[in-house]
C-alpha cells in the first residue's frame, strides 16, 4: 500500500462535472480540495483480495448482529426511541430490502483490516467512488501514467445496478420516490441512484425531504401531489426524522423505506459494541463497549449517532466540535491509522468498502488531515498495480 503522486489531468474538472460531481473545489466551509487529483493509493492484487475477504466477512457479521440485536429487543440500547422499536422489528421480519451501505476500515497494507464504523443508511462519496475514480483510472491508463493491467477494485456501479434489478424482479419494487436534503452532494447522490434504478426498470421522481407530506387520514407518506409514496429512497437520516414534528408517522406509515427502517440498528455506533461481543476473536472487530470505562484507557469515544467526525474524542484529546454532544456514547479501542507524507502535511487514509445488498463491490478512500476523518477529508482514487 503506497501513496503515489501525479500531475493534474488537463481536463480533470470537466471529467468530474460531466457526471454531476461539482463539490470538488475548496469552499469557506471546506477549505481544502475535496477531490484529490494529484495522488492515489496503490495496492497489490494480494492486498485487495485480503481486503475483499475481510470486508465480506464483516458485512456478514454486521447483518447477522443487526438481526440478533433486533430479535433480542436491544434497539433501545442503540439509541433508537421506544416508539419505533415495533416498526424496526416489523421491517426486519418483512426482510425489507437494502440497496447499499459502506464499511469504513483501518488498514495499513499488512494483516487484516479493522472495522471503524458502518455507514448503513445514508452513505455518500458514492459518485466519486463508483464513477469519477474509474474515469481517473481510464485517463491515467490512456496517458501512459499507469502500466497496462492496472485496475481498481470497483464494480460499485454494476453492483448497485444489479441490486436495483433484484428489487424490481424479486421484490416487486417497480416505482419509487427519491428524496434528499437540499444539498448539492445529497441531491446528486440520489439522482445517481435514481439513474441506476431507471436503468433497472424502476421508475421514480425526485422530491426534497422537506416536501414529503403526511395526513392523519392517509396510511402512506405523500408526495407534492398528495399521492401516496409506496417506496422511498430517502437520503435523510432516521435520527433526524425521529426528532421531527411528524416522527410518529415513521412507526405507522405503509411507506417502505430504502434504506429500510431496520438499518437504524445497523447505523448505530452502538452496534460496534454488540459486534465485538459476538465476534471478540475475529481480528476484524475492534473492542468496543456501551459501558463507559469497561475498556480502561486508550479508547475513542463516539456518540451513538454522528457524522463527519463530529463529537469524537481520541485518547487524551478533547472531543471534536459538533452537534451530537448530548447523545450517549460508545467507547472503542483506538486503531492507529497509517500516515503518509504529503507536501502540506501528513495524510491518514480510511478505506470505505461499498456493499450492494449483502455483497462487497468496491473501494473508495478518504484521507484526513487529522486522525479523525472530518469534513476536511479528501477523496483520493486508488489503483491495483499488476505484479
Amino acid at each position: 500500500m503506497r501513496r503515489l503522486t501525479f500531475r493534474e489531468r488537463p481536463n480533470w474538472e470537466a471529467r468530474l462535472q460531466e457526471v454531476g460531481f461539482t463539490w470538488y473545489a475548496p469552499t469557506p466551509e471546506h477549505p481544502v480540495p475535496y477531490w484529490g487529483e494529484d495522488a492515489c493509493y496503490a495496492f497489490t492484487p494480494a492486498q485487495i483480495e485480503g481486503l475483499r475477504r475481510d470486508a465480506q466477512d464483516l458485512t456478514d457479521m454486521v447483518l447477522e448482529t443487526t438481526g440478533a440485536a433486533i430479535l433480542a429487543g436491544r434497539p433501545g440500547e442503540l439509541g433508537i426511541p421506544a416508539f419505533l422499536h415495533g416498526a424496526v422489528r416489523e421491517s426486519w421480519d418483512r426482510d425489507d430490502p437494502t440497496v447499499y451501505m459502506r464499511l469504513d476500515l483501518a488498514y495499513d497494507g499488512q494483516g487484516h483490516a479493522r472495522l471503524l464504523e458502518v455507514n448503513a443508511q445514508t452513505p455518500t462519496s458514492l459518485i466519486e467512488a463508483a464513477v469519477s475514480q474509474w474515469h481517473w483510472l481510464e485517463d491515467r491508463l490512456a496517458s501512459g501514467e499507469l502500466p497496462p493491467g492496472a485496475t481498481q477494485w470497483n464494480t460499485i456501479h454494476e453492483g448497485l445496478g444489479e441490486q436495483w434489478a433484484y428489487l424490481m424482479r424479486e421484490r416487486g419494487v417497480t416505482q419509487a420516490h427519491f428524496s434528499a436534503a437540499r444539498e448539492v452532494e445529497d441531491i446528486a447522490t440520489v439522482t445517481y441512484l435514481r439513474d441506476l434504478a431507471l436503468a433497472a426498470g424502476v421508475s421514480g421522481s425526485f422530491l426534497a425531504a422537506d416536501e414529503i407530506g403526511t395526513s392523519p387520514g392517509e396510511s402512506y407518506l405523500l408526495d407534492t401531489w398528495s399521492l401516496p409514496i409506496r417506496h422511498l429512497m430517502w437520503l435523510w437520516p432516521f435520527e433526524y426524522a425521529w426528532e421531527s414534528r411528524d416522527a410518529a408517522f415513521l412507526a405507522s406509515t405503509g411507506t417502505r423505506f430504502i434504506e429500510p427502517l431496520w438499518k437504524a440498528v445497523t447505523g448505530s455506533k452502538g452496534l460496534l459494541a454488540l459486534l465485538h461481543g459476538r465476534y471478540p476473536d475475529s481480528g476484524l472487530v475492534l473492542p468496543a463497549t456501551l459501558m463507559p470505562g469497561a475498556l480502561g484507557s486508550g479508547v475513542v469515544r463516539k456518540p451513538l449517532y454522528s457524522r463527519e467526525g463530529q463529537n469524537v474524542a481520541l485518547p487524551g484529546a478533547s472531543a471534536t466540535p459538533g452537534v451530537y454532544g448530548d447523545l450517549p456514547t460508545i467507547e472503542q479501542a483506538y486503531a492507529e491509522l497509517p500516515a503518509f507524507d504529503a507536501k502540506d502535511g501528513p495524510r491518514y487514509p480510511v478505506l470505505g468498502v461499498w456493499v450492494a445488498g449483502d455483497e462487497v463491490c468496491g473501494l473508495g478512500i478518504r484521507e484526513g488531515r487529522t486522525r479523525v476523518t472530518d469534513n476536511r477529508a479528501t477523496f483520493v482514487p486508488h489503483v491495483v498495480l499488476p505484479g
